[in-house]
């Protein structure tokens, strides 16, 4: 080759390395930027936090303007969609961590669009890398986001300018009905939550419905909700997805807006019941004091509000608590507060998914490696060893409160991000939620040391594949560098 045409080829390489270099340490400032600010940054709540947590009577028993029921099954949870939100006159909010555009995430479009194109404001919420990811040139989503009276945000989309951004999730599930009431629990928008359409891994989850009969947002719960979405509705965080109308007019989101209200009408003839008038005040229970509990909504490390705040309410505790969450990935701070509610209440009970039929492997690994540590606490263990996952996050204490939201007994949940937990003083929503827990509790095995359980009689335990197994046990090591993200 002669020199003239080397001379190129040798630059041509050279550029090549050289971007091959740049994009390697982009990923590594990604990686890096994504994962070393949570390491070690583990706050703790403001004495401010603390004083007004330890002010407030979460146990004042007073009758107030709102009722509770307990919505258990994804079939009555989306009934209870149905119903809510074909009822609504003025505005609905959606707050969701994920929304597909599956069987049940139709379903949800179609009542919302219905909505709209009855003149109701209809505001969703959603987290930014599961929007992203779910809707990004979806023209069933931008069907409705291009409806003038509907607007879909996203809270915190990825930037990879910013890595450290990039774990800022928001947790929140809720929908909220004009003044009427709201659903509020751990239930995601799609078929493993909602309705019982065919589906790989259905799980079962839990939401307590809140009953407004002020009819008023400045009372009681209602108005506290209200404003807590408010403030990340219009926080800097959150971006609006697709507001354009002119996407009205593009072919593929007519043809979305017609299968919606194709769906719209299918709903109707499939759950004739759920479109009739309920009469809320029949089907829900008299409640004393309700208190929304909130992490912060900054995308960066939080304090642990929620955390902080069900800890002391577990530990006052006089008799018993159960404290059921999916699974339990901890740092010292909450294998400490685990210890703590152990050793001042007669009978803590903790309730996890078994890693079988645990839908989450990172966490399942987690749980595989550190299982002693959280025996080691005190409590009292049980593995749901149930048909299907379980996706339920609640407490129960002293058959007196009832605490239910999207919090798991995790240090994501603890630490980054947002999360909503809803502490009722009602006897009856307690009665009912732990007897919901104990039908749990009867599938479940109690945890002897990390290889001695007590098995039920009769219980048939799930089979765990060998692929499941190989990689649980794969990620029981790769995961240790970056659990606190788990």
């Amino acid at each position: 080759m002669s020199p003239k045409r080397s001379r190129p080829v040798r630059l041509w390489r050279r550029v090549l390395r050289a971007a091959r270099n740049l994009l390697l340490l982009f990923l590594v400032y990604l990686l890096l930027g994504a994962t070393l600010p949570f390491a070690w940054n583990h706050p703790e709540v403001s004495e401010a936090y603390a004083a007004s947590v330890a002010g407030t009577d979460f146990y004042d028993d007073t009758p107030g303007p709102e009722r509770v029921a307990l919505v258990e099954t994804n079939q009555d949870a989306l009934e209870a969609r149905i119903q809510l939100i074909t009822q609504a006159q003025e505005r609905v909010i959606l707050s969701t961590f994920d929304f597909h555009s599956d069987e049940s995430g139709q379903d949800v479009l179609a009542l919302l669009l219905d909505a709209a194109e009855r003149g109701v404001q209809v505001q969703v919420l959603v987290d930014g890398v599961t929007g992203f990811l779910r809707m990004t040139g979806n023209p069933l989503f931008q069907a409705l986001s291009a409806h003038p009276n509907a607007e879909i945000r996203q809270y915190n989309p990825p930037n990879l300018l910013a890595p450290w951004t990039l774990n800022g999730r928001l947790h929140d599930k809720y929908v909220i009905v004009d003044e009427t009431g709201y659903l509020l629990g751990g239930r995601n928008t799609y078929d493993y939550f909602l309705g019982e359409y065919p589906t790989e891994h259905p799980s079962q989850d839990l939401e307590v419905f809140v009953y407004n009969t002020a009819g008023d947002e400045e009372q009681g719960s209602m108005a506290q909700l209200l404003d807590y979405f408010s403030s990340v509705w219009n926080s800097e965080s959150c971006v609006t997805y697709c507001d354009d109308e002119t996407l009205r007019q593009q072919g593929a989101v007519q043809e979305a807006a017609q299968q919606l209200e194709n769906r719209f009408q299918w709903l109707q003839a499939a759950y004739p019941d759920a479109f009739t008038t309920v009469d809320y005040a029949a089907v829900t229970e008299e409640a004393g004091a309700i208190h929304l509990v909130s992490n912060p909504i900054n995308v960066t490390v939080k304090e642990p509000q929620v955390l902080y705040t069900m800890t002391e309410l577990m530990a006052a505790a006089e008799e018993e608590v159960v404290l059921h969450s999916p699974y339990a990935v901890c740092n010292q701070a909450m294998y400490d507060a685990l210890e703590r509610v152990a050793g001042s209440v007669p009978s803590f009970t903790l309730l996890l998914n078994g890693v079988a039929n645990g839908d989450n492997l990172m966490a399942s690994s987690d749980y595989l490696r550190n299982k002693g540590a959280i025996l080691a606490t005190g409590v009292t263990l049980y593995e749901y060893s149930g048909p299907v996952s379980d996706h339920g996050k609640s407490v129960t204490i002293d058959g007196k409160l009832a605490i239910i939201g999207s919090f798991n007994w995790d240090m994501r949940a603890a630490y980054l991000d947002t999360e909503l937990m809803l502490v009722v003083s009602c006897p009856a929503l307690a009665a009912e939620l732990d007897a919901y827990t104990d039908g749990l509790l009867a599938q479940s095995r109690l945890c002897l040391d990390e290889t001695e359980y007590v098995t039920p009689d009769g219980l048939e335990l799930p089979e765990m594949s060998a692929g499941k197994a190989a990689v649980l046990w794969l990620l029981r090591g790769l995961t240790v560098p970056i659990r606190y993200l788990l």
